[in-house]
């Protein structure tokens, strides 16, 4: 074939001219099939025209076999059709054919880091680079080889070339900030984002990684601000929406519904409306919360997490039947959730009916202990010295186990070293007050479960303690490490871990009957008085004079008022005439909360008051208009029934076979109460409702010593309970 027909296709190359290129090698080709360099004039004027061009390709190849060019030109096409052992094969072939190829060292380079391979990718770029210093694509490939080889610092040189090269290139500096921010160079990772989105204004990724970078480094204002104007430029980001509810929860339910009005869709909706019923869980907008989290799993019915939201408000709201199935649907679904177990046993273990359900809890524990068995640590041996004391808690902050702590802890820490692993993924003011002198704190929930074991074991912990049970942010994986020679359950959940590593579940002999061992892995350790101890909450307010008429009062939560409860309170009503009842709970300040208990109340309306809760300061001072607190069941009242008799009020309570619904009885044993407070049946709790409240002067006198009969008992000696705690997990 003459020479002139080759010039005139590379004529038509270089004029641009690829149609003509392609339809001219065409023509050619019918008369001189087997002529390798037609072959390749067609599949460059193929590639330029976007079409597909393997089958010249391969031709072109298989007759010109030792033409690199070509060879890196059909390993570059399998890279992009993701056929990587071919696409490695031919460029193997290019760079033995021609090593000066900077371009197909390049190609190599990406297709060996894509198959996991970065060591001989970071070569295959070096290479490139040692031919070609300029090639930009060589400097960034390099940062990428590098970033998974962890070299994040070398990284971050190596894309900052790159971006020097070619400062108008976005994605370059969005890898370039990646590596810097893995390297630790926080403020120069914001540095390049804040260039990248000022050159391209509608790169809505770069102010999105923007506003992470700015939240991880404490500028929350910072980040709000970047995730508002990526919420601007595209109003259905459901990730910016999500974030920033959380990092600025009044706006939260504004944002997140705007997101969901875009017409999003699928496991982002989902997402998005897990965020939505989260937060209104949060404002003790419960049943708003249930309709979000209905419509995620509507929307991604697979989503574990959907499903998990869905029996968390399902549990608040008492519906609890249909919790268990959603949490047993799920559990079928995804065996190995541990999460979705957990909450499955905290379920059933609060609702325990009888003593016949003990081998069942038992069992379904056990199960869940086998689930969570791990290796062992290494522990080692230290010098005789004081008893150290580990605490495993999520709990170290405003809720009933931190209000507790305040008796304990400081006491525990003045007989033994303490070591706290506080597990609170959002300390507050009230966890800043619990690190008190003596009380060496370690803040665990960045860390996995062995590594934190690992750490105990290094401390030399003589006893663990684990304060969660299956209640939520446990952290029962470490303990199935058996970092400490001696492991116990305590105080924040009334049922069996499960694990046998533990060396006990620590209470007392009032929530453990003689029986309650049928439901426990555990060994049962009774402690001789009440299981915990109580501090006064700060500034509480005098103890109030009884009032004229007959008032009753709940402070529980709404997920405790069951039909059952409200009915026998409603009987109690019935029996005493002008009597009323004050229902004061998260939730009830809302008027869709209030109007559905009101549809649940079976008694008449007007004897019930219904409130929301207030400050510290206005939820004390409203037990002084409540001559007695009924107690829920079977899930009694814990830190309110305390409160309350702290307050003057003393609780009429009626336990049942589950530890749970036996706080009540615990503190009136220990009050010395028991006799006149504690009901054997329904019918004995309207019974004792209506003698006592219609006994103004006992209960008036009771009132004015109920505070300081607590002071005096065990409950108010933090010192004696924490010398016998400590007996108690050294026997």
């Amino acid at each position: 074939m003459a020479n002139g027909a080759l010039q005139h296709l590379f004529t038509l190359f270089q004029t641009a001219r690829y149609a003509e290129m392609v339809a001219e090698a065409r023509n050619l080709l019918r008369r001189h099939p087997d002529e390798g360099a037609l072959w390749k004039a067609l599949s460059v004027g193929q590639q330029m025209l976007g079409e597909d061009a393997l089958d010249a390709l391969t031709r072109a190849r298989a007759l010109l076999p030792a033409d690199a060019e070509l060879a890196a030109n059909l390993g570059a096409l399998w890279m992009s059709r993701g056929d990587l052992a071919q696409a490695r094969a031919a460029l193997e072939d290019a760079v033995r054919l021609q090593p000066r190829l900077a371009g197909a060292h390049n190609n190599l380079g990406n297709v060996q880091l894509a198959m996991g391979q970065p060591e001989a990718a970071l070569s295959a770029f070096d290479m490139a680079l040692s031919l070609q210093p300029n090639l930009v694509a060589a400097h960034a490939n390099r940062g990428r080889a590098l970033l998974a080889l962890g070299q994040s610092e070398a990284a971050s040189v190596a894309f900052l070339q790159a971006v020097a090269a070619r400062p108008a290139d976005v994605a370059l500096r969005l890898h370039a900030a990646t590596a810097l921010r893995a390297a630790g160079r926080g403020a120069d990772a914001v540095l390049q984002l804040q260039e990248a989105w000022a050159q391209a204004p509608g790169r809505v990724d770069a102010g999105f990684l923007l506003g992470e970078l700015l939240q991880s480094q404490g500028d929350v204002a910072g980040a709000v601000a970047a995730w508002t104007q990526v919420l601007a430029q595209d109003p259905a980001h459901a990730e910016a929406a999500c974030n920033l509810s959380q990092a600025a929860p009044d706006r939260g339910e504004a944002v997140l519904r705007g997101v969901l009005a875009a017409g999003i869709a699928g496991e982002r909706r989902a997402a998005v409306l897990g965020n939505l019923g989260s937060l209104l869980l949060r404002q003790d907008r419960a049943r708003e919360a249930l309709v979000a989290y209905r419509e995620a799993v509507a929307v991604a019915p697979d989503a574990a997490q959907a499903q998990g939201n869905l029996a968390q408000a399902l549990r608040r709201l008492g519906q609890l039947d249909e919790a268990d199935a959603v949490l047993s649907g799920l559990i079928e679904r995804e065996p190995d959730l541990l999460t979705a177990h957990s909450d499955r046993l905290l379920l059933r273990a609060y609702r325990q009916q009888s003593a016949q359900d003990a081998a069942s809890l038992r069992a379904q524990a056990a199960a869940f202990g086998e689930r969570l068995r791990a290796v062992p640590v290494p522990r080692g041996s230290r010098a005789a010295g004081r008893l150290r004391v580990g605490l495993v808690s999520a709990d170290l902050r405003w809720h009933p186990v931190g209000r507790l702590a305040q008796a304990w802890l400081p006491a525990l820490a003045r007989q033994c070293e303490l070591f706290v692993y506080a597990n609170v993924r959002s300390p507050d003011a009230w966890t800043e007050a619990l690190r008190v002198e003596g009380v060496r704190w370690c803040d665990i929930a960045a860390w996995d479960d062995d590594a934190t074991a690992r750490q105990i074991a290094a401390d030399g912990i003589d006893v663990l303690v684990d304060l969660n049970g299956q209640t939520g942010g446990h952290r029962l994986g470490v303990f199935a490490r058996r970092p400490a020679p001696r492991q116990f359950s305590w105080l924040g959940y009334a049922g069996s871990t499960g694990l046998t590593e533990m060396s006990g579940f620590i209470a007392d002999r009032w929530l453990l009957p003689a029986a309650a061992e049928a439901a426990f892995v555990e060994p049962l350790v009774r402690l001789p008085d009440s299981f915990t101890v109580y501090a006064s909450p700060p500034q509480a307010p005098a103890v109030a004079p009884l009032g004229r008429e007959p008032w009753f009062g709940s402070f529980n939560g709404l997920h405790k008022l069951s039909d059952e409860v409200l009915a026998l309170w409603a009987r109690v009503l019935a029996e005493v005439r002008g009597s009323r009842l004050l229902i004061k709970a998260p939730g009830l300040q809302h008027e869709a909360e209030r109007q559905a208990l009101r549809a649940r109340w079976p008694g008449d309306d007007d004897q019930v008051l219904l409130e929301g809760p207030g400050p510290l300061g206005d939820y004390l001072q409203a037990f002084g208009r409540v001559d007695i607190a009924l107690d829920p069941f079977p899930y009694s009242g814990g830190m309110t029934s305390l409160d309350g008799l702290w307050m003057g009020v003393p609780v009429l309570t009626l336990p049942g076979a589950a530890p749970i619904s036996r706080q009540g009885l615990s503190f009136l044993q220990t009050l010395g109460l028991a006799g006149d407070w504690v009901a054997a049946d329904a019918e004995d709790f309207v019974r004792r409702a209506a003698l006592r409240v219609q006994d103004r002067d006992g209960l008036a006198t009771l009132r004015g010593t109920l505070r300081e009969r607590l002071r005096l008992s065990p409950l108010g000696d933090a010192e004696t309970f924490a010398r016998h705690w400590l007996a108690a997990v050294t026997a």
